[in-house]
């Protein structure tokens, strides 16, 4: 298990989820950001996606990762990722693009640095390298997979990283999009773990690859992670969040932590290297007593190790 540094960001949530008088849960899985969150980073840069500007809660034709949030309570690891995330949209003619959000965890000694193989929805994610210092044990990932009777989904996938390759996949199913509950049914989901999104957001940053802020947005992408998913850990878990377009193949530039402003779009995942670039792409979320600190893409990677 990695030792929490001074850069790592504290969830007193964590403590006072074991108190006798906390029963119910403090943060409801509903695309809204809840008052036990605390806010891990926040974008610096534009989405090289389209923008949402439809405000539409149930439907994103754009993706943004404004923000992230973490809380951990009752054993639950939540994290609130605010901005949008592209719906695929199939009707009387072909799909449209989606995008995928692509959540990994490092939360014990080993993982895959670079990763070594396909995502568990079967892309392949071959080659792609974190910081120095971040290998994810872990991969989630998230998307609006279409119209059921007219009204869109959204699907979830978990899958383990072992050092030596392979590792365990789930479809963890679907539900419905823009609220609650982030059940999702007709998957293999042994843990639990929710997800579900609220596109509704027309504010945060705007398209291109200039300076912007995503701050101030409360809508967007929620997952509920049972501790029990990822280990159990004990002490610090490190997130990395990105957005991948699936029908051109590339990573955006949407990442948390942030690319500095000026970045475009990564490129395939085989060709990303997240260490070359400066800044930290990832934040780490800690269990202990320690300040909170939000990580900015001028934050020295050395922070998070």
């Amino acid at each position: 298990m990695k030792i929490c540094s001074a850069g790592c960001v504290t969830l007193l949530a964590f403590f006072l989820a074991s108190a006798p008088a906390q029963q119910a849960r403090a943060v409801v899985v509903d695309g809204h950001l809840d008052a036990s969150y605390v806010l891990m980073s926040t974008q610096t840069t534009q989405t090289s996606a389209p923008d949402d500007q439809q405000g539409a809660a149930g439907f994103g034709t754009g993706s943004e990762l404004d923000a992230a949030y973490a809380s951990i309570d009752g054993g639950v690891l939540y994290l609130f990722f605010a901005g949008n995330l592209k719906d695929t949209y199939c009707g009387n003619e072909a799909c449209t693009d989606s995008d995928i959000l692509e959540v990994f965890l490092d939360t014990q000694p080993g993982g895959q640095n670079p990763l070594l193989g396909a995502t568990p929805s079967g892309f392949s994610f071959a080659g792609l390298t974190f910081d120095a210092g971040f290998s994810p044990d872990y991969t989630l990932e998230y998307f609006d997979g279409g119209q059921l009777s007219n009204t869109f989904t959204r699907v979830g996938f978990y899958g383990t990283l072992p050092s030596g390759g392979g590792g365990t996949d789930y479809g963890l199913g679907q539900g419905l999009n823009a609220g609650a509950p982030g059940t999702l049914s007709g998957g293999t989901n042994p843990f639990g773990i929710e997800a579900t999104v609220d596109n509704s957001n027309i504010a945060g940053v705007t398209a291109g690859c200039a300076a912007a802020t995503g701050a101030g947005v409360t809508t967007g992408v929620e997952l509920a992670i049972p501790l029990a998913a990822i280990g159990n850990p004990t002490n610090c878990i490190g997130v990395c969040a990105f957005v991948y377009a699936f029908r051109s193949f590339v990573v955006t530039n949407q990442v948390l932590g942030p690319v500095p402003p000026g970045t475009c779009a990564l490129g395939p995942p085989s060709s990303v290297n997240l260490a070359a670039i400066p800044g930290s792409q990832a934040f780490t979320v800690c269990l202990g007593a320690t300040p909170a600190r939000r990580s900015t893409w001028g934050s020295l990677k050395s922070v998070y190790r």
